[in-house]
Protein backbone atom coordinates (compact mmCIF):
# COMPACT_ATOMS: atom_id res chain seq x y z
CA UNK A 1 0.00 0.00 0.00
CA UNK A 2 1.28 3.47 -0.84
CA UNK A 3 0.06 6.11 1.58
CA UNK A 4 -0.63 9.70 0.70
CA UNK A 5 -0.68 11.81 3.87
CA UNK A 6 -2.97 14.46 2.41
CA UNK A 7 -5.60 11.95 1.35
CA UNK A 8 -4.94 8.41 2.56
CA UNK A 9 -5.80 5.63 0.21
CA UNK A 10 -5.52 7.81 -2.88
CA UNK A 11 -2.80 5.55 -4.29
CA UNK A 12 -2.02 1.85 -4.06
CA UNK A 13 0.40 -0.55 -5.66
CA UNK A 14 -1.16 -2.52 -8.50
CA UNK A 15 -1.88 -6.25 -8.26
CA UNK A 16 1.43 -7.20 -9.82
CA UNK A 17 3.32 -5.36 -7.07
CA UNK A 18 5.14 -3.22 -9.61
CA UNK A 19 6.70 0.11 -8.78
CA UNK A 20 3.92 2.04 -10.53
CA UNK A 21 1.14 3.32 -8.24
CA UNK A 22 -2.49 3.20 -9.40
CA UNK A 23 -4.83 6.07 -8.63
CA UNK A 24 -8.10 5.21 -6.90
CA UNK A 25 -10.97 7.49 -7.83
CA UNK A 26 -13.08 8.34 -4.77
CA UNK A 27 -16.56 6.78 -4.64
CA UNK A 28 -19.43 6.70 -2.19
CA UNK A 29 -20.54 3.66 -0.20
CA UNK A 30 -23.52 1.79 -1.69
CA UNK A 31 -25.78 -0.84 -0.22
CA UNK A 32 -23.87 -4.04 -0.92
CA UNK A 33 -27.11 -5.98 -1.33
CA UNK A 34 -27.82 -4.25 -4.63
CA UNK A 35 -24.80 -5.88 -6.28
CA UNK A 36 -26.52 -9.24 -5.78
CA UNK A 37 -29.71 -8.09 -7.53
CA UNK A 38 -30.19 -8.64 -11.24
CA UNK A 39 -31.07 -5.26 -12.84
CA UNK A 40 -32.33 -7.06 -15.96
CA UNK A 41 -35.17 -8.57 -13.91
CA UNK A 42 -36.81 -5.13 -13.80
CA UNK A 43 -40.42 -5.69 -14.94
CA UNK A 44 -40.34 -2.24 -16.53
CA UNK A 45 -38.01 -3.55 -19.25
CA UNK A 46 -40.13 -4.59 -22.21
CA UNK A 47 -39.33 -7.60 -24.36
CA UNK A 48 -38.55 -5.27 -27.28
CA UNK A 49 -36.09 -3.31 -25.17
CA UNK A 50 -34.45 -6.48 -23.89
CA UNK A 51 -33.97 -7.80 -27.42
CA UNK A 52 -32.58 -4.50 -28.70
CA UNK A 53 -30.17 -4.29 -25.80
CA UNK A 54 -29.04 -7.92 -26.15
CA UNK A 55 -28.33 -7.78 -29.87
CA UNK A 56 -26.32 -4.59 -29.43
CA UNK A 57 -24.53 -6.01 -26.38
CA UNK A 58 -23.54 -9.17 -28.27
CA UNK A 59 -22.11 -7.13 -31.12
CA UNK A 60 -20.09 -5.05 -28.66
CA UNK A 61 -18.72 -8.15 -26.95
CA UNK A 62 -17.83 -9.71 -30.29
CA UNK A 63 -16.09 -6.51 -31.35
CA UNK A 64 -14.09 -6.40 -28.10
CA UNK A 65 -13.54 -10.11 -27.61
CA UNK A 66 -10.09 -9.91 -26.01
CA UNK A 67 -10.54 -12.20 -23.00
CA UNK A 68 -11.44 -15.86 -22.64
CA UNK A 69 -14.10 -14.91 -20.10
CA UNK A 70 -15.79 -12.66 -22.68
CA UNK A 71 -15.74 -15.41 -25.31
CA UNK A 72 -17.48 -17.75 -22.87
CA UNK A 73 -20.13 -15.15 -22.12
CA UNK A 74 -20.77 -14.59 -25.84
CA UNK A 75 -21.50 -18.28 -26.27
CA UNK A 76 -23.83 -18.44 -23.26
CA UNK A 77 -25.71 -15.27 -24.19
CA UNK A 78 -26.13 -16.28 -27.81
CA UNK A 79 -27.58 -19.61 -26.69
CA UNK A 80 -30.04 -17.87 -24.34
CA UNK A 81 -31.06 -15.41 -27.07
CA UNK A 82 -31.66 -18.26 -29.50
CA UNK A 83 -33.92 -19.93 -26.95
CA UNK A 84 -35.93 -16.72 -26.59
CA UNK A 85 -36.32 -16.49 -30.35
CA UNK A 86 -37.61 -20.03 -30.43
CA UNK A 87 -40.48 -19.42 -28.01
CA UNK A 88 -41.40 -15.80 -28.68
CA UNK A 89 -42.72 -16.52 -32.14
CA UNK A 90 -45.66 -14.12 -32.18
CA UNK A 91 -45.67 -11.49 -34.93
CA UNK A 92 -45.22 -8.51 -32.61
CA UNK A 93 -42.10 -9.85 -30.89
CA UNK A 94 -40.57 -11.20 -34.07
CA UNK A 95 -41.19 -7.85 -35.73
CA UNK A 96 -39.46 -6.10 -32.85
CA UNK A 97 -36.57 -8.55 -33.05
CA UNK A 98 -36.13 -7.95 -36.77
CA UNK A 99 -36.25 -4.20 -36.20
CA UNK A 100 -33.65 -4.40 -33.43
CA UNK A 101 -31.35 -6.55 -35.51
CA UNK A 102 -31.68 -4.38 -38.60
CA UNK A 103 -30.85 -1.31 -36.53
CA UNK A 104 -27.87 -3.09 -35.06
CA UNK A 105 -26.66 -4.04 -38.54
CA UNK A 106 -27.19 -0.53 -39.93
CA UNK A 107 -25.42 1.10 -36.98
CA UNK A 108 -22.46 -1.26 -37.27
CA UNK A 109 -22.24 -0.70 -41.02
CA UNK A 110 -22.31 3.07 -40.55
CA UNK A 111 -19.43 2.96 -38.05
CA UNK A 112 -17.37 0.41 -39.99
CA UNK A 113 -15.55 2.74 -42.47
CA UNK A 114 -13.94 4.66 -39.61
CA UNK A 115 -12.85 1.40 -37.97
CA UNK A 116 -11.48 0.10 -41.27
CA UNK A 117 -9.55 3.34 -41.64
CA UNK A 118 -7.78 2.63 -38.33
CA UNK A 119 -6.62 -0.77 -39.59
CA UNK A 120 -5.58 0.78 -42.91
CA UNK A 121 -3.62 3.52 -41.11
CA UNK A 122 -1.87 0.96 -38.91
CA UNK A 123 -0.72 -0.95 -42.01
CA UNK A 124 0.48 2.24 -43.70
CA UNK A 125 2.42 3.15 -40.57
CA UNK A 126 4.19 -0.23 -40.71
CA UNK A 127 4.91 -0.68 -44.43
CA UNK A 128 4.07 2.59 -46.21
CA UNK A 129 1.23 3.72 -48.45
CA UNK A 130 2.68 2.30 -51.67
CA UNK A 131 3.59 -1.15 -50.45
CA UNK A 132 2.51 -4.44 -51.96
CA UNK A 133 1.41 -5.54 -48.48
CA UNK A 134 -1.14 -2.72 -48.32
CA UNK A 135 -2.43 -3.68 -51.76
CA UNK A 136 -2.78 -7.29 -50.66
CA UNK A 137 -4.85 -6.26 -47.65
CA UNK A 138 -6.90 -3.63 -49.50
CA UNK A 139 -6.92 -4.63 -53.20
CA UNK A 140 -10.02 -2.51 -53.83
CA UNK A 141 -9.06 0.30 -51.48
CA UNK A 142 -11.22 1.48 -48.59
CA UNK A 143 -14.14 2.82 -50.63
CA UNK A 144 -15.48 -0.68 -51.15
CA UNK A 145 -16.41 -0.84 -47.46
CA UNK A 146 -18.77 2.09 -48.01
CA UNK A 147 -20.27 0.95 -51.31
CA UNK A 148 -20.45 -2.86 -51.34
CA UNK A 149 -23.65 -4.73 -50.54
CA UNK A 150 -24.10 -6.27 -47.11
CA UNK A 151 -23.64 -9.81 -48.38
CA UNK A 152 -20.26 -8.90 -49.90
CA UNK A 153 -18.86 -7.17 -46.85
CA UNK A 154 -17.73 -10.35 -45.09
CA UNK A 155 -15.55 -11.34 -48.06
CA UNK A 156 -13.94 -7.91 -48.17
CA UNK A 157 -13.17 -7.99 -44.47
CA UNK A 158 -11.79 -11.52 -44.80
CA UNK A 159 -9.41 -10.25 -47.50
CA UNK A 160 -7.98 -7.75 -45.01
CA UNK A 161 -7.58 -10.49 -42.40
CA UNK A 162 -5.89 -12.87 -44.86
CA UNK A 163 -3.46 -10.19 -46.02
CA UNK A 164 -2.64 -9.12 -42.48
CA UNK A 165 -2.16 -12.74 -41.40
CA UNK A 166 0.15 -13.53 -44.33
CA UNK A 167 2.24 -10.48 -43.46
CA UNK A 168 1.99 -10.64 -39.69
CA UNK A 169 5.77 -10.58 -39.31
CA UNK A 170 5.85 -7.12 -40.85
CA UNK A 171 2.57 -5.79 -39.51
CA UNK A 172 2.42 -7.27 -36.02
CA UNK A 173 -0.26 -9.35 -34.33
CA UNK A 174 -2.40 -6.37 -33.31
CA UNK A 175 -3.38 -5.56 -36.90
CA UNK A 176 -4.62 -9.13 -37.36
CA UNK A 177 -6.51 -8.96 -34.06
CA UNK A 178 -8.18 -5.65 -34.96
CA UNK A 179 -9.20 -6.81 -38.44
CA UNK A 180 -10.55 -10.08 -37.05
CA UNK A 181 -12.60 -8.18 -34.48
CA UNK A 182 -14.24 -6.13 -37.24
CA UNK A 183 -15.35 -9.28 -39.04
CA UNK A 184 -16.58 -10.89 -35.82
CA UNK A 185 -18.64 -7.81 -35.04
CA UNK A 186 -20.11 -7.74 -38.54
CA UNK A 187 -21.02 -11.42 -38.39
CA UNK A 188 -22.78 -10.84 -35.09
CA UNK A 189 -24.71 -7.87 -36.45
CA UNK A 190 -25.49 -9.17 -39.93
CA UNK A 191 -25.85 -12.83 -39.07
CA UNK A 192 -28.51 -12.20 -36.44
CA UNK A 193 -30.40 -9.88 -38.79
CA UNK A 194 -30.87 -12.84 -41.18
CA UNK A 195 -31.80 -15.47 -38.60
CA UNK A 196 -35.27 -16.90 -39.20
CA UNK A 197 -37.73 -16.99 -36.35
CA UNK A 198 -38.83 -20.26 -34.78
CA UNK A 199 -42.26 -21.63 -35.59
CA UNK A 200 -43.03 -24.03 -32.76
CA UNK A 201 -45.88 -23.24 -30.42
CA UNK A 202 -44.89 -22.18 -26.91
CA UNK A 203 -46.58 -21.99 -23.56
CA UNK A 204 -46.49 -19.02 -21.21
CA UNK A 205 -44.15 -20.98 -18.97
CA UNK A 206 -41.78 -21.59 -21.90
CA UNK A 207 -41.64 -17.85 -22.54
CA UNK A 208 -41.11 -16.94 -18.91
CA UNK A 209 -38.34 -19.50 -18.56
CA UNK A 210 -36.54 -18.42 -21.73
CA UNK A 211 -36.72 -14.76 -20.80
CA UNK A 212 -35.56 -15.41 -17.22
CA UNK A 213 -32.58 -17.37 -18.53
CA UNK A 214 -31.61 -14.55 -20.89
CA UNK A 215 -31.87 -12.01 -18.08
CA UNK A 216 -29.63 -14.20 -15.93
CA UNK A 217 -27.02 -14.49 -18.67
CA UNK A 218 -27.01 -10.71 -19.10
CA UNK A 219 -26.48 -10.34 -15.35
CA UNK A 220 -23.62 -12.83 -15.52
CA UNK A 221 -22.11 -10.71 -18.30
CA UNK A 222 -22.31 -7.61 -16.13
CA UNK A 223 -20.59 -9.38 -13.24
CA UNK A 224 -17.92 -10.87 -15.51
CA UNK A 225 -17.10 -7.52 -17.09
CA UNK A 226 -17.02 -5.77 -13.72
CA UNK A 227 -14.57 -8.41 -12.50
CA UNK A 228 -12.46 -8.13 -15.67
CA UNK A 229 -12.29 -4.33 -15.47
CA UNK A 230 -12.38 -3.35 -11.78
CA UNK A 231 -12.42 0.39 -11.00
CA UNK A 232 -13.06 1.11 -14.71
CA UNK A 233 -16.73 2.13 -14.97
CA UNK A 234 -16.03 3.66 -18.37
CA UNK A 235 -15.72 0.11 -19.74
CA UNK A 236 -19.44 -0.34 -19.17
CA UNK A 237 -20.12 1.93 -22.15
CA UNK A 238 -17.77 -0.15 -24.31
CA UNK A 239 -19.83 -3.30 -23.81
CA UNK A 240 -23.31 -2.03 -22.89
CA UNK A 241 -25.76 0.58 -24.14
CA UNK A 242 -28.02 0.99 -21.12
CA UNK A 243 -30.25 3.56 -22.85
CA UNK A 244 -31.82 0.70 -24.85
CA UNK A 245 -33.42 -0.50 -21.61
CA UNK A 246 -35.18 2.78 -20.87
CA UNK A 247 -38.28 4.35 -22.32
CA UNK A 248 -37.61 7.34 -24.55
CA UNK A 249 -40.47 9.79 -24.26
CA UNK A 250 -40.86 13.34 -25.38
CA UNK A 251 -42.56 16.08 -23.41
CA UNK A 252 -45.65 17.22 -25.25
CA UNK A 253 -46.65 19.99 -22.89
CA UNK A 254 -45.48 23.52 -23.43
CA UNK A 255 -43.69 24.99 -20.43
CA UNK A 256 -45.38 28.05 -18.92
CA UNK A 257 -44.06 31.43 -19.89
CA UNK A 258 -41.88 33.10 -17.25
CA UNK A 259 -43.61 35.58 -15.02
CA UNK A 260 -43.05 39.20 -16.09
CA UNK A 261 -40.56 41.12 -14.03
CA UNK A 262 -40.97 44.67 -12.87
CA UNK A 263 -38.00 46.89 -13.39
CA UNK A 264 -36.78 48.59 -10.28
CA UNK A 265 -36.71 52.34 -10.23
Amino acid sequence: MLWNEGNWGEFFWDDNQTKKPVTIKPTSMNDLHRFFKNPFDDPGISMDQLLTYTTDHLARMNGNNTLAAIAARITATTSALTAVEGVFNDDQTQGALRKARNKLKDDYRAALPADVEKVHAAIVAKVGSGSAVLTECFPAGRTVFNTCKDDHLEANLQTVIDGATDNQAALGAQVVTDATALLAGWKAAYGTSKTAAGVKSSTILDKKTARANLQLELFQNLLTLAQAFPRQPEMCDVFMQQSYLHDHTRTTTTPPAPAPTTAKA
